[in-house]
Formats: structure tokens, sequence, C-alpha cells
């Protein structure tokens, strides 16, 4: 099953600000699309932010994407960074990418 991928508008700012990374982060985005539970993290509080209800995948060796899927996200009443909201529960939401310190502080 492919779930569809929707994007927040930072994770877009950020994906066009490391075009050297394209094709690897277009491959991971496909990987994460195809099955978001394969070979990806699942995230807990970290640091100043909560980040229950996300997931992380790893572009490089200290590269993430931080993403959300809406079927698991919506059970997280914890979430914070749930995008849901009228989108199936196959959906994707990619919140950032980036160095992992930065992606993780969410900036």
């Amino acid at each position: 099953m492919t779930y569809q991928g929707t994007y927040t508008n930072r994770f877009s700012k950020r994906n066009n600000s490391y075009r050297s990374l394209s094709s690897r982060i277009k491959e991971v985005v496909t990987a994460v699309l195809m099955n978001p539970y394969a070979g990806t993290e699942k995230l807990g509080k970290k640091g100043k932010l909560n980040l229950k209800g996300c997931r992380s995948a790893r572009v490089g060796m200290n590269f993430r994407i931080i993403f959300v899927i809406c079927e698991e996200c919506r059970n997280e009443p914890e979430c914070e960074y749930c995008f849901c909201e009228g989108l199936p529960d196959q959906a994707v939401v990619f919140l950032t990418l980036g160095p992992h310190d930065r992606a993780y502080a969410m900036k």
C-alpha cells in the first residue's frame, strides 16, 4: 500500500536548501510513502520538544526527515505536530528535515 504525502511549508523550504542531497531525500521520501513503518524510528520526548507521535527517517549519517503517519498520530493524544485534519489515515505529513540537531529541534 502506498501512502499519500503532504509537506509542510517548513519541509518544502528546508528541502529546497539542501539541493546537494535532493536525490537521496527523494529516495527516502519514496521509501517512507511505500511503508512508513519500515526503517523509521518512533520518537518520544527529546530535548525541550515533545516529539511523541512523530517518526524520523535517516537520510545520511547526521541528516533526518521528521514526519507523522496520520493513522498513528490520531491515536497519540500527546502528539503536538498532528496536521492530519481532513487527511486520510494513509497519509504521511512531512514536517521538517535537516542535520540531526536542527531537525529534532524543529527549526
